[in-house]
C-alpha cells in the first residue's frame, strides 16, 4: 500500500520548496567566489616560447610579448620565437600583441612550465552569427611607434581596400606617408623621395629586383602567400645593406600545421589558386598561383599602357592611306603574365627548421601587327621600270621581363639565448624589348626576300647569387645582440641598340661582395630608454674599397603615450638602376653594377627625427627627414656627338649629387566599426648633375604635396572602404621647339630642343577609389570601382614630329592613366 504523508509533512515540504529555490537563485547570480591567489615560486626568471595563429598553427614573425604593467617587451623574430627575460615572477601577466590578431593575456601559474610556451592568437575578424563586436581590431596596416620609420602590413586583410583587379601588398604600402601613391605605371616602393631601386625587396631572404607585373600597375606578389610584410622607410638596421632608401621584408606562408586547406580569387583581371597543409607531423607545404586572361579588364590595362609604334603605312599625316583598301593588317595579340611560388618547411625537432621557398613570375605583353601590302610600280625611265611583289611589314612590339628566386635556410634555436639562421639564394631577373618595324620587300626576278628593320632593342639579364648567416643573441633583459656574414655574387648584362645594326650600349658586369654587420639594442632607464647602435663593413672587388656603414637609431618613452624617436646612418649601394632618359616617350631604367670610372657607388645618409601620440584607439605620429646623396646617376644621348659611331660612357654617363627634405604626419583610428587613417607628405627631391644645370633640378620622383585619406567601414557582414589621394604634379623635360640641318651629304637630320632639365609640371594627381566587400563562411564577395569620378591624370608628354613632305611641326599628346574601372572579385576559402 502506498505511504501516506502526515499533513503536517506536506506542509513542511512546501514550505522547503518555497524557500530553497529562491535561495538558490539567488546564488546563481552572484559572483564567484575569488580564487585565493597564488604565491610566487620563481622570481627574476626567463619565460621562451613561440607565437602562432591559432587556426593554421603557422608562425608569427614581429610579434610582440610584454609584461603587463611594465615596459618589459621583446619581439618574435622571423620564425616566431621570443625570449623574454627577468620576468618578475611567475604569477606575471604576460600581453601578446600582433597587428591582425586579438590580444592574448596570459596569466602564469607557479606550479606550469614557462618553456617553450606556445601562444596561438586569434584573427581580429571573426564570423559569428547575432554578435556585436563592440572595438574591433582588424588593422590592414600599422605605423610601429617602436622603430624608426617602421610599417607592418597583414597581407589576409587586404581584402578591406578597393583594388584594380588584384589585391596588391604594395599598392596598399603606397597608402601610407612618405610613400609616393602618384605613379601608376610602377608599383615600386617611391620611399620618401626615392626611387624603386633604391628600396632592397626581400622574399623569404633572396632579393626581388623587379616588383612590376603589366606595366607596373601592381606588384609581382601574390598576396595569398604572404604572411608578413614590413616596410622600412629609413633608418634601417646594420643588418640590411646594398640600397639607399629603405628595405621591404615579405614572409611567405609556411602552410596549414593543423589540416589541409585550399581557396582561390577570380577576377575581371586573372585566377588565382593556392593549397596549403600538412605532411605528417614535421612537414607543411604551400602552393600559390595566377595567371590572367583576356578579359576586358586586362585588355582595357594593356590598351592603356603599351607603348604602339605608328601604323608605317599611315605615317603621313592629313593624308588618306596611300594602299587604300588593298592593306591587310592582322593581329595576334598573345599577353599575360603569371607567378607561382612555392613553399615546403620542415621542423625535424623543437629547435630546428629548414624551409625552401621558390618563385618565378613573368610577363609577355606583345601587340605586334603584320601588314601585307599591294604589288606595285613605278617607271624610273622610258627603258626601265622597277615593280615590287610579296611586300610585307612587320610591326614588333614585344615587351618580356620576369623574375626567378630561391632561397633555402636552416635556423636553429640553440638556446634560451642564442638563434640562427643561415641561408642560401638565387634570383634572376630579366627584361627584353623590342620596338621595331620590318619591312620585307622581293623584287622582280630575286630569289630572296630583302629585310630592312628599324627601331630600338633593349635587354636585360641580372643574376643574384647569395649566402648569408645572420646571429640574435639575447645576453640579458639589456642587451640583445645582432651579427652576420653576407656573400654576394652578381652577373648583369645589358644591350641597347637601334635599327638592328647600331649598338648604342652594350655592358658585361661581374661583380661580387662580402659584407659583415654587427649591433646591439640597449635598454635603459626602466625600459623607457632603447638605443640600437651599429655597424656594416663590405668589401665591393670592382672598386677594391672597404665601405664603412655606422647607424644609430633609438626611442624615449617619455610618458606612457609620448614617444620620441631618431636615427642617423650610412649607406652604400652596388647594384645601380639607371634612368635612361627619353623626353620624347618617357625614361626607361636598367640595371648595371657600380665601377671606380663612370658609374659610382651609390651613397646616401639619412637624418630622422619623430614623435608618436599612442592611446588605445588612436597614433598621432610624426616623422622628419632629410637624406644627403652622391653618386646620383642618369644615361642620355641628348649631348653624344654623333649617333653612329661608337660612344664613350663619358658622353653618355652623368652623375652628380642628390638632397630630400621632408616631414610626414600620420593620424590613425585604429579600434571601433570606423577605422582608417589620414597621411600627409611634405618633401623635395633635388638633384645637382652638372650636365643637365648649373643648379640643382628637382628630380623624376619630387612630388612636393601628397595627402592621402584611407576609410573603412564595417556593418555586420559587409565592408566599406573609400580611398582618396592627391598629390602635386611631378616635374618633367619638355620639347621645345625642332630643326633641321643638311649634312655634307645631301641628308638632312632633325634636332629637338629640350627645355632646361624637369622645369615643368605635370598637373595635380587625385583620384577616389571604392570598394564594398561582404565576407561569408568560406570567403568573400567584392566590388571594386577605380578612379570613381575619372579623373584624367597625366602620365607623360608625347612628343611626336609630323611632317607633310614640306614643313614639319612638333605635336605633344597627354598620355593618361586609367579612367573609372570597375572591378568584381570573387574569393572562396574551404576553411
Amino acid at each position: 500500500m502506498p505511504t501516506v504523508l502526515p499533513m503536517k509533512h506536506c506542509y513542511l515540504a512546501y514550505l522547503y520548496v518555497l524557500l530553497f529555490f529562491p535561495l538558490l537563485s539567488l546564488a546563481q547570480d552572484l559572483p564567484p567566489m575569488r580564487e585565493k591567489p597564488a604565491k610566487p615560486t620563481r622570481f627574476n626568471f626567463t619565460v621562451t616560447g613561440r607565437v602562432v595563429d591559432a587556426k593554421t598553427g603557422e608562425n608569427l614573425p614581429y610579434a610582440y610579448v610584454r609584461v603587463a604593467a611594465s615596459k618589459q617587451i621583446v619581439g618574435t623574430n622571423v620564425d616566431g620565437y621570443f625570449t623574454l627575460l627577468h620576468v618578475p615572477a611567475d604569477t606575471s601577466t604576460l600581453l601578446v600583441s600582433y597587428m591582425g590578431y586579438q590580444d592574448l593575456r596570459l596569466k602564469l601559474r607557479p606550479d606550469e612550465s614557462v618553456r617553450n610556451l606556445r601562444l596561438e592568437l586569434e584573427a581580429s575578424v571573426v564570423d559569428l552569427t547575432a554578435v556585436t563586436v563592440a572595438a574591433q581590431k582588424a588593422e590592414v596596416m600599422k605605423a610601429s611607434t617602436d622603430e624608426v620609420g617602421l610599417i607592418q602590413l597583414t597581407p589576409r586583410n587586404l581584402t578591406k581596400l578597393p583594388n584594380i583587379g588584384e589585391r596588391d601588398v604594395f599598392r596598399a604600402l603606397q597608402l601610407m606617408p612618405g610613400i609616393s601613391a602618384a605613379n601608376e605605371s610602377s608599383s615600386g616602393l617611391y620611399v620618401r623621395g626615392g626611387t624603386p631601386d633604391q628600396t632592397l625587396v626581400l622574399f623569404d631572404g633572396f632579393t626581388v629586383y623587379n616588383v612590376d607585373h603589366l606595366y607596373g600597375f601592381f606588384s609581382a606578389f601574390n598576396y595569398n602567400a604572404l604572411k608578413s610584410v614590413q616596410l622600412y622607410k629609413g633608418g634601417f638596421d646594420a643588418k640590411y645593406g646594398g640600397r639607399l632608401s629603405g628595405v621591404a621584408e615579405l614572409t611567405g606562408k609556411e602552410g596549414n600545421r593543423n589540416r589541409f586547406n585550399a581557396g582561390g580569387d577570380a577576377s575581371f583581371l586573372s585566377f588565382n589558386a593556392f593549397v596549403e597543409g600538412p605532411i605528417g607531423n614535421k612537414v607543411t607545404f604551400l602552393v600559390a598561383g595566377r595567371r590572367s586572361f583576356k578579359g576586358p579588364l586586362y585588355q582595357k590595362l594593356f590598351d592603356q599602357f603599351q607603348t604602339t609604334a605608328s601604323n608605317p603605312a599611315q605615317q603621313q599625316q592629313g593624308r588618306a592611306p596611300r594602299f587604300g583598301n588593298q592593306v591587310q593588317t592582322s593581329t595576334q595579340v598573345a599577353s599575360y603574365f603569371y607567378d607561382l611560388n612555392g613553399r615546403v618547411t620542415f621542423r625535424p625537432t623543437e629547435k630546428d627548421q629548414i624551409t625552401l621557398s621558390v618563385y618565378n613570375g613573368q610577363d609577355y605583353l606583345d601587340n605586334s601587327q603584320s601588314i601585307t601590302l599591294p604589288a606595285f610600280g613605278r617607271g624610273n625611265n622610258a627603258n626601265t621600270t622597277v615593280s615590287t611583289t610579296n611586300n610585307s611589314l612587320s610591326s614588333t612590339d614585344l615587351s618580356n621581363w620576369g623574375n626567378t628566386g630561391s632561397s633555402l635556410k636552416w635556423s636553429r634555436r640553440w638556446n634560451d639565448k642564442l638563434y640562427i639562421n643561415s641561408l642560401v639564394s638565387y634570383s634572376n631577373y630579366f627584361s627584353q624589348r623590342d620596338l621595331s618595324n620590318t619591312t620585307s620587300i622581293r623584287r622582280n626576278g630575286a630569289s630572296d626576300n630583302q629585310n630592312v628593320k628599324f627601331g630600338t632593342f633593349e635587354s636585360n639579364n641580372l643574376t643574384d647569387l647569395s649566402a648569408k648567416t645572420d646571429l640574435e643573441f639575447n645576453a640579458s633583459a639589456n642587451h640583445f645582440f645582432g651579427a652576420g656574414l653576407q656573400f654576394t655574387q652578381n652577373t648583369i648584362d645589358y644591350t641597347y641598340s637601334s635599327n638592328d645594326t647600331v649598338t648604342l650600349l652594350q655592358k658585361h658586369d661581374r661583380g661580387s661582395f662580402a659584407a659583415a654587420y654587427l649591433q646591439d639594442q640597449i635598454r635603459l632607464m626602466d625600459n623607457r630608454l632603447t638605443l640600437k647602435p651599429g655597424v656594416r663593413i663590405t668589401y665591393y672587388n670592382v672598386t677594391g674599397k672597404v665601405y664603412t656603414e655606422p647607424r644609430l637609431s633609438g626611442s624615449f618613452q617619455l610618458t606612457d603615450r609620448v614617444k620620441l624617436k631618431g636615427a642617423i646612418g650610412q649607406y652604400y649601394q652596388f647594384a645601380k638602376q639607371v634612368t635612361r632618359e627619353d623626353i620624347s616617350q618617357g625614361s626607361r631604367n636598367f640595371w648595371l653594377l657600380a665601377n671606380k670610372d663612370y658609374l659610382p657607388v651609390g651613397s646616401a645618409v639619412h637624418f630622422i627625427a619623430g614623435a608618436s601620440y599612442e592611446t588605445a584607439g588612436y597614433l598621432f605620429d610624426v616623422e622628419a627627414y632629410a637624406k644627403n646623396l652622391t653618386g646620383v646617376t642618369e644615361y642620355t644621348l641628348r649631348f653624344a656627338p654623333q649617333i653612329g659611331r661608337g660612344l664613350l660612357p663619358s658622353e653618355t654617363f652623368y652623375t652628380g649629387t642628390g638632397t630630400v627634405r621632408g616631414v610626414d604626419f600620420l593620424v590613425q583610428k585604429k579600434l571601433g566599426d570606423y577605422t582608417g587613417w589620414m597621411g600627409y607628405t611634405y618633401a623635395v627631391a633635388q638633384n645637382n648633375i652638372a650636365a643637365y644645370s648649373d643648379k640643382p633640378y628637382y628630380a623624376n620622383q619630387d612630388v612636393r604635396h601628397e595627402f592621402k585619406s584611407i576609410n573603412n567601414y564595417h556593418w555586420r557582414r559587409f565592408d566599406v572602404a573609400l580611398t582618396w589621394i592627391y598629390a602635386s604634379g611631378r616635374p618633367y623635360t619638355s620639347i621645345v621647339g625642332e630643326y633641321s640641318v643638311t649634312l655634307l651629304d645631301g641628308s638632312s637630320r632633325t634636332f629637338t630642343n629640350p627645355s632646361a632639365k624637369n622645369a615643368n609640371r605635370f598637373p595635380a594627381y587625385n583620384r577616389l577609389d571604392a570598394s564594398v566587400t561582404y565576407t561569408h563562411k568560406y570567403g568573400s564577395i567584392g566590388v571594386s570601382v577605380f578612379n570613381l569620378y575619372n579623373r584624367q591624370n597625366v602620365w607623360y608628354k608625347k612628343f611626336t614630329s609630323v611632317s607633310d613632305g614640306q614643313t614639319s611641326q612638333l605635336v605633344v599628346s597627354d598620355i593618361t592613366y586609367l579612367g573609372i574601372t570597375p572591378n568584381l572579385t570573387l574569393s572562396f576559402r574551404l576553411r
